[in-house]
């Protein structure tokens, strides 16, 4: 890892324990730990593997250190193809996403085509709609180029 890339995952970490400690959570030395290891992660991960990653830490800690993330807006949480949660590390703000089926590759986005949906869905259903998620299944263009070389040989 370079120290750009270092220093940007500690002002990220520090952003994040600061988002806890100013929404009434403790910022233990463990959560701390969940923390940085949960930003080292480009590609979308579980909570158990965070749990492999982190021996000593209890897996309550880790699972619950997860919710508050994601609770706080510094994570999202999202379904992967096989239908088995797991966690993004993004920006806070509504966003939805596009992930690769093949690599796990996952590109946020912030358009969304639902909020048009959400007053006919109200009117129709009855129905106070308080949140969505929006995850788009597919193959990015890089599997996509490794299949065509695949199949071309």
């Amino acid at each position: 890892m370079e120290a750009s890339d270092a220093a940007v995952i500690d002002a990220a970490a520090a952003s994040a324990i600061a988002a806890m400690s100013e929404h009434g959570y403790r910022t233990t030395e463990p959560r701390r730990q969940v923390v940085s290891a949960v930003l080292l992660h480009s590609k979308p991960f579980t909570a158990e593997h965070i749990v492999a990653e982190l021996p000593a830490i209890g897996r309550s800690t880790v699972y619950r250190t997860l919710e508050i993330l994601a609770s706080l807006g510094q994570l999202s949480r999202l379904l992967q193809p096989s239908g088995n949660p797991a966690y993004v590390v993004t920006v806070p703000g509504h966003r939805h996403h596009l992930i690769c089926s093949a690599c796990g590759t996952v590109v946020s986005f912030t358009a969304c085509p639902v909020e048009s949906l959400v007053p006919e869905l109200t009117r129709e259903t009855n129905f106070a709609i308080q949140g969505h998620h929006l995850e788009v299944f597919g193959i990015c263009p890089m599997c996509r180029a490794d299949r065509s070389a695949v199949q071309s040989n």
